[in-house]
């Protein structure tokens, strides 16, 4: 492992030149002195955004995409006005929530179950209705594991010496557990549950379908009331603009072991290299290798950072299809343990709020190209056409998104072994901050998670 690290260090020190973070390297307007540098500007940067700025506390947010919200996404047809969610769909209805679409000046309504469509169940795999399933909830067993272990909601909490049980594959911990047969499917159909369920610890299960996703599908959620959840970053945008760079990415970096040291970071805009300075580096991003490797990890990061990853899931909208409006078309299989659909494919074709627009989710334990997922669901589309009369017409696909890696993770044994307190004690370890969804699955938590550990981080820049 160490050797394996110095080399990849080394290989990363070789392409670093100190004259990069030379400010009489750079042009004066592109030297960026702030307090913070914040690396993504998904549902947890943004939020550390607005707060720092409503404490007038200076920064930069550093994007490699063109827009802020990560996996909040809405596709927006200017032309028709249609309006269409497909990435993040609810959240929680408390304080915060309100608070933050409050700030932003974006409305909230009331989830109801019939926003996303009346659910009829099929199974792409084999070409099969199946007009007697029915999606079973669930029940008082699941509730009591959770009210059991309060650290699931938020794996922040692990403890070290985690349950054994909790690390044994879903269908393993509920037979053990002797689950009700309601609670060991029902446990299985998170919507945005990627990669094999059934190869998924029970810890993970519970961490995603957890106190916060009950009580949103039992009603205490809301969503925007103009099906427009991404209104929420695209006003951040417009506030933020000035300290935002967009389609940009950290090249090098150079980070000290002392507060006084601060970090300085070199990042590749459209406009050109630019050098930011900062009293502390907030990583708003997933932290996988892939996304971290130009910021000089030293042996303790790079043995933390290195064992996680995440899981492929991928979404896209379309029109045209020909299916019937406020329908949800939801894939389970015929006889597979727990109803779980295969993989890869599509999990459910939903028709949205805008008359004639569906959006889809698509999951897959390996990589997939656009055309390959848009392929299948093209097919799978065709096939319901024809299973439900309806005139055979060519799906227009209008946009894709793809989520990858969705629910960071580091193998089963890394867990039992510690790895999340580890990962919490690299909070502040070289002026770092870690605020992504690490330890929680939903934007609602990570706003909560990320304001919580703001006051540390607001003392560290000031010590």
């Amino acid at each position: 492992m160490l050797s394996a690290f110095l080399f990849v260090a080394g290989a990363l020190a070789a392409r670093v030149h100190p004259h990069q973070f030379d400010s009489s390297a750079y042009a004066a307007e592109d030297v960026i002195e702030r307090d913070f540098a914040i690396i993504g500007g998904g549902a947890a940067g943004t939020y550390a955004a607005i707060n720092l700025a409503d404490q007038n506390k200076t920064f930069t947010v550093v994007e490699v995409t063109d827009r802020l919200g990560g996996n909040t996404r809405t596709f927006r047809d200017e032309a028709t006005g249609a309006s269409i969610d497909i990435g993040v769909q609810l959240h929680e209805d408390i304080p915060i929530v309100r608070d933050f679409f409050k700030r932003l000046n974006s409305p909230l309504a009331p989830f109801q179950p019939s926003d996303f469509g009346n659910p009829k169940y099929y199974d792409f795999d084999k070409k099969v209705a199946l007009p007697n399933h029915t999606r079973p909830n669930i029940e008082g067993d699941y509730v009591a594991v959770l009210n059991k272990y309060p650290f699931l909601d938020d794996l922040n909490n692990l403890p070290n010496n985690v349950p054994k049980d909790l690390l044994l594959t879903w269908p393993e911990f509920a037979k053990k557990q002797k689950l009700s047969p309601a609670s060991a499917e029902a446990g299985l159909l998170w919507p945005a549950t990627p990669g094999n369920p059934l190869d998924t610890t029970a810890l993970a299960i519970f961490n995603d379908g957890n106190h916060v996703e009950l009580a949103e599908y039992s009603g205490a959620a809301v969503r925007s009331a103009t099906h427009y959840n991404s209104q929420i970053y695209d006003n951040a945008l417009a506030e933020l603009k000035e300290h935002v760079l967009l389609k940009s990415s950290i090249i090098a970096a150079q980070r000290g072991s002392s507060c006084k040291d601060g970090v300085r970071l070199v990042a590749n805009t459209p406009s050109g290299k630019k050098l930011i300075k900062a009293k502390q580096l907030i990583i708003a991003m997933p932290p996988v290798l892939d996304n971290t490797k130009y910021f000089a990890l030293d042996q303790k990061e790079h043995s933390i950072l290195s064992k996680l990853s995440g899981k492929h899931y991928y979404a896209g909208v379309m029109n045209n299809t020909g299916l019937e409006a406020g329908v949800a078309y939801t894939n389970v299989g015929e006889n597979t343990p727990y109803h779980v659909a295969g993989l890869p494919g599509v999990v459910e074709i939903a028709g949205a709020a805008t008359p004639g627009y569906f959006f889809y989710w698509y999951n897959s334990v390996d990589p997939q190209t656009q055309e390959e997922i848009e392929e299948v669901t093209r097919n799978t589309i065709k096939w319901l056409q024809s299973e439900s009369g309806v005139e055979a017409v060519e799906p227009t696909f209008q946009d894709f998104a793809d989520y990858s890696p969705l629910h960071l993770s580091p193998p089963t044994r890394d867990i039992a072994n510690g790895w999340y307190g580890k990962m919490k004690g690299l909070q502040g370890h070289r002026n770092t901050w870690y605020i992504s969804a690490l330890f929680v699955a939903g934007s609602t938590q990570i706003w909560n998670n990320t304001r919580n550990i703001l006051p540390d981080i607001i003392h560290a820049a000031q010590s």
